[in-house]
């Protein structure tokens, strides 16, 4: 195939709003790697545009270009959006929108002609034939899951065990099984719930979903005789995602078994719809449990007949389960030796129409405190201002940034008293409150002895558990203090175990021991290999979503009443209060509401297979070792970001679990989980992941540094060869430290490649975490660099920065344009100025003889022409 240009190196300008919205949505329900297990680094919307630009070639003319531009992305039209103020006042706002394209969230599915189009004209640019794209950085595979679904032969490789995890789930399992139907299993046919649920999702609905459930015996009204259901009944052959739901369903039923006395539910005495007559007050009650482990609040309303309980005015005992436990971790006064609570605030809500506080108040002996709970805080001040200061004021928690306040005698406990006690083992934890689901919403209430008691109970049973698990309790070691983005071990948390309350423990050891159980009962029940493989590995996912909601590490929400992940950004922090899911509850970190995102997720990744796809190739591998790939047309790749995030020592959060969930089911998840924790760098081998950490390097920051840069040059080299001679590699960046740019720009030129073109796409969402005091970018830069002539001659630096002055005057007016600002903007530039450099295997000073114009001196000049430019 001639080496035509492609649509991105000339013309790829796309409008912000084409993007917009689709980054939050495609976390939310994009695919597997955005279930917090992998951080999805890239939105699906701006892989599959800047894929799409690099695999079809430049049509040659103005209009054309404009033409295909548009049919990728859409119009922007604006449009008037009018809202009623409260003073009943009606504002318009000019809001800009995307109309066509196949880039906004199930646009793609909406517009599938187009996108069939799309797929086609790829095919044609390659004589017929679907090209080969490699990812040698794959993590949880956003740009692989694009590829396959433009009907490209993909390869996704990452050398960490999570994220080849994650690439079978999103690449691999849903492509091999696309189309496929399994009958349900039996056991789930007796789960009325579960099958209301299916049959809606078929279609069925009023009379018709009536017939379905009375034909399995699950009608209002069961039928003198049930009818049996044909083992070949096609209604109740379900696709993959409805058999993770079902085995999800046989997992937990078995689990609550176990747990359901380590969460109880207590029911209040109270009318479940408006007050009408004054009635008695009681204490609240205990919910006995059924056999299978749910509330029975039959028994306590055995004492009113039928006809009471119609009428919902009158008082009765309603069920209220637990949503969350909230806690404060405690450390013991210097001064006048009682149990300070850490908490960051009192607030628990904080609504404009519900505002509920903490109260705490010393106990009798002064030797703690007693908490309660204040509902309908009232606002007070004649401002924003004022009322913002009295809100912080009365919801003053312990702590600040000198440390602890002790609220027995005043004393302040400082940060470092308080790491010190953590290193010793002395902090410790207490039970401040409970949420639970009200008939009108979320409550809030002091804890009873009970759930006290329970919680502190749960420690016991740990170890029993464990023993039933391959490797037992998660007692690995945490990386050290020195690690990028870890606070927690300067306060004694230096196990993976201690970052889990004893119950949390006891709940997640409980889930992998039935994941491993449902494994062979899934072989029992005559799954095929593949089914019952892929399933369990969904199953796991869910266990690992799971995790992101149960740990000491996460918060509760004020503004939405609900807790918050662990993993807010790309690090684990310490956290003074934090609350815990009641995991077996149907609730926001329970068991299958997780279970659920990940069959949404199923099929979401469902749409971007197709029968006619190959099914991808998902490998752990170092991405230094690619060579031995050959013929990739595209190698399109988004790589580690320097020293901005540790993705392996986060992932060994994941990791330690997966290792035990995952152990012994089938031979490759021995061998690639053997190890105790996830790969960091090998010394021996002299490879590893790449990432300048100098903890790893016995705190030398200059030959981390250097390890760093040579792996990334090797990496490079690695895709030069794997390429085709008019093959193209994408390089996705969005870092805003020099030493970064240096690195990167070093190893692509040293690699052999020339950059011929460069588009920033704002793809990052400004308000998140990770943007807040940090490396990131708004925009991330796409590199499109093709293999440098063998005849290329080296450069004079005169002639060499005339051109990139030209380049960056012309692109730059361009990007400002479009909206690219700030540091994106300094960085955006670096693209057309190595259009320049980067042709060159080296650049000689003119006036300087036998010296070299280096990297660092480049992106000098490119930092000076933005500010001439400006």
């Amino acid at each position: 195939m001639m080496d035509k240009p492609r649509l991105i190196e000339h013309a790829f300008p796309l409008k912000q709003a084409s993007l917009d919205s689709v980054h939050e949505k495609n976390v939310r329900h994009g695919h597997i790697s955005t279930l917090h297990i992998w951080p999805a680094r890239r939105p699906l919307a701006a892989c599959r545009a800047a894929l799409i630009a690099t695999l079809l070639p430049d049509p040659g003319d103005p209009e054309k270009r404009k033409e295909l531009v548009e049919k990728l992305g859409g119009r922007v039209v604006e449009k008037i959006e009018r809202k009623k103020m409260p003073s009943g006042k009606i504002v318009e706002n000019i809001k800009e929108e995307t109309v066509g394209g196949i880039l906004h969230w199930k646009r793609e599915t909406e517009n599938k002609e187009t996108l069939d189009w799309f797929r086609e004209e790829i095919r044609k640019a390659y004589g017929g034939r679907a090209p080969k794209v490699l990812d040698p950085f794959a993590g949880g595979g956003a740009i692989p899951l694009e590829a396959m679904r433009l009907g490209c032969e993909v390869t996704a490789s990452d050398i960490n065990p999570v994220a080849w995890f994650i690439l079978k789930c999103t690449l691999e399992y849903p492509q091999k099984l696309a189309g496929q139907k399994r009958h349900l299993p039996d056991f789930i046919l007796k789960d009325r719930e579960f099958m209301e649920a299916f049959f809606k999702a078929q279609g069925f609905k009023g009379a018709s979903l009536r017939t379905q459930l009375e034909r399995l015996g699950l009608g209002d009204n069961l039928p003198s005789q049930i009818e049996i259901i044909p083992s070949g009944d096609s209604l109740l052959e379900a696709d993959l995602a409805w058999h993770v739901r079902a085995w999800g369903k046989w997992v937990l039923n078995r689990a609550r078994k176990d747990l359901a006395k380590y969460y109880p539910t207590y029911a209040d005495f109270e009318p479940l719809q408006g007050v009408g007559k004054k009635y008695e007050k009681q204490e609240m009650k205990l919910v006995p449990l059924k056999d299978d482990g749910t509330p029975d609040i039959d028994v306590l309303n055995a004492e009113f007949d039928e006809k009471y309980l119609e009428n919902k005015s009158k008082p009765r005992w309603i069920a209220k389960p637990t949503v969350a436990y909230l806690w404060a971790r405690t450390v013991t006064c210097k001064n006048c030796r009682a149990t300070i609570p850490l908490l960051k605030t009192r607030w628990l809500c904080k609504k404009a129409n519900k505002r509920v506080i903490l109260t705490m108040e010393p106990d009798k002996d002064k030797t703690g405190v007693v908490f309660g709970v204040q509902n309908d805080v009232p606002v007070k001040g004649d401002n924003a201002a004022q009322r913002r200061e009295h809100d912080k004021k009365i919801g003053a928690g312990t702590m600040s940034r000198s440390g602890a306040t002790c609220p027995c005698c005043g004393g302040i406990m400082t940060m470092e008293g308080i790491r010190f006690e953590g290193k010793a083992g002395r902090l410790c934890s207490v039970m401040t409150a409970v949420v639970v689901d009200g008939v009108k919403g979320k409550e809030y209430r002091r804890p009873a002895n009970h759930e006290i008691e329970v919680a502190s109970r749960a420690e016991d049973a740990v170890e029993r558990v464990f023993a039933d698990i391959p490797f037992g309790l998660p007692t690995e070691p945490l990386p050290g203090k020195e690690a990028p983005g870890f606070r927690v071990p300067l306060y004694g948390f230096d196990k993976w175990y201690k970052l889990f309350t004893p119950r949390q423990l006891l709940a997640l050891g409980t889930f992998v021991k039935h994941t491993r159980i449902s494994h062979g009962m899934m072989d029992s029940n005559k799954l095929p290999s593949d089914w019952s493989e892929a399933i369990t590995f969904f199953l796991a996912s869910s266990i690992s979503r799971m995790l992101d909601f149960n740990s000491e590490l996460c918060t509760w929400i004020l503004s939405v009443e609900a807790i918050r992940n662990t993993f807010v950004r790309y690090a684990l922090p310490i956290s003074w209060d934090f609350s815990e899911s009641a995991i077996i509850n149907s609730v926001r970190g329970g068991y299958m509401m997780c279970v659920d995102k990940v069959g949404n997720s199923i099929e979401t990744i469902n749409r971007a297979t197709s029968e006619e796809n190959t099914i991808p190739t998902c490998i752990m591998k170092s991405a230094t070792n690619v060579a031995n790939f050959k013929g990739f047309d595209v190698i399109c790749t988004d790589p580690p970001y320097y020293d901005a995030i540790p993705y392996s020592d986060l992932m060994d959060y994941f990791y330690v679990w997966l290792h035990r969930t995952l152990h012994g089911l089938t031979p490759y998840t021995n061998n690639t989980f053997k190890e105790s924790l996830g790969p960091k760098w090998n010394h021996e081998e002299n490879d590893g992941e790449l990432i300048d950490d100098a903890s790893r390097f016995d705190g030398d920051k200059q030959r981390s540094k250097a390890i760093y840069e040579d792996g990334m040059f090797r990496a490079f080299q690695s895709c030069h060869h794997a390429l085709k001679p008019e093959g193209r590699l994408v390089v996705v960046f969005a870092n805003k430290q020099p030493d970064a740019w240096e690195t990167l720009v070093s190893a692509i030129i040293r690699a052999g490649f020339v950059v011929d073109g460069s588009w920033p796409i704002q793809t990052e969402q400004a308000a998140r975490m990770r943007a807040i005091s940090s490396a990131a970018l708004s925009s991330s830069v796409w590199l499109v660099c093709k293999k440098r002539l063998l005849s290329a001659r080296p450069g004079w630096d005169n002639r060499v920065l005339e051109e990139m002055r030209e380049n960056i005057t012309t692109r730059l007016r361009e990007f400002w344009d479009a909206g690219i600002r700030g540091p994106d903007f300094v960085w955006a530039a670096t693209g057309p100025a190595m259009e320049a450099y980067s042709k060159h295997p080296v650049v000689k000073k003119a006036n300087e003889p036998g010296k070299l114009m280096e990297v660092s001196e480049f992106l000098r000049h490119v930092r000076r022409m933005v500010v001439d430019f400006v």
